[in-house]
């Protein structure tokens, strides 16, 4: 009996220990920036955010990633510790030694908080806290940048930045008015040659009165060409740009 007790203790002990590795307190504090009750200020913060959106938030700061790049340091961060949200899970990672900071989120959270317009209202929401040294402000306007857009996104059925159904769409405006000109051009025109007693003109001469004008001379006279080369465009780009593949959204910055 008392080894199938220690055989029982220890299994729970194993799973105990496994789960506590699984785990991760919302706020990490590596690099020693925050006051103890600034941590549990936003750990509690942060929890009543999961709770209300069903997501997971982590917030790291570290005095170094070592040889790793910071978009796979944060993806490593997302999958491993912030990815079991019934919504998905997003992460701030600060890098000390780099004095750069990244944001990552797996796919269902891209859904609410997309590349283009999430991402770049998180960073205006925190970034000069940040360059400041405000490290708690920084972690604490991330979190509400994070709340306010997945509130955004419940409230109006689409993510910040994107039109909601039956909305004014100015773009799909002027392509509509410019196919209208277009077609209307090609309407007239095709009505002008349809017309019985007009009709387009083949050549200049067709204008004139028959042997009213008599032409002695026929001669083309080329006196020069100015031929221009420009290098062609690679395309546009997005400063600090997403993640691209595996399924993440994000993207970070300097301070």
């Amino acid at each position: 009996m008392k080894k199938f007790l220690s055989l029982i203790a220890l299994i729970l002990l194993i799973s105990f220990s496994t789960a506590s590795a699984e785990r991760l307190d919302p706020v990490t504090d590596e690099a020693k920036l925050l006051k103890a009750q600034e941590i549990k200020q936003l750990n509690q913060k942060i929890r009543d955010v999961e709770q209300a959106h069903k997501v997971k938030i982590g917030v790291v700061f570290v005095k170094s990633i070592g040889n790793s790049d910071m978009v796979t340091a944060s993806n490593d961060l997302v999958d491993q510790y912030f990815s079991n949200g019934v919504n998905g899970g997003i992460v701030l990672l600060v890098a000390m030694d780099k004095r750069k900071y990244e944001i990552s989120g797996n796919s269902r959270i891209g859904e609410r908080i997309t590349d283009y317009d999430g991402i770049p209202f998180l960073k205006e929401s925190f970034q000069s806290d940040l360059s400041a040294g405000n490290y708690y402000g920084a972690a604490n306007n991330f979190v509400d940048g994070v709340d306010e857009l997945l509130t955004y996104y419940e409230t109006n059925g689409v993510a910040y930045g994107q039109r909601k159904p039956g909305e004014f769409d100015p773009i799909a405006a002027v392509v509509a008015a410019v196919t209208a000109i277009i077609l209307g051009v090609f309407i007239r025109s095709w009505l002008i040659g349809a017309m019985s007693n007009i009709h387009h003109a083949m050549a200049a001469t067709d204008y004139l009165k028959k042997k009213s004008v008599k032409i002695t001379e026929n001669r083309d006279t080329f006196l020069f060409m100015n031929v221009q080369r420009r290098a062609k465009s690679s395309g546009r780009s997005r400063s600090g740009g997403g993640h691209g593949g595996g399924g993440h959204v994000g993207g970070g910055g300097s301070f």
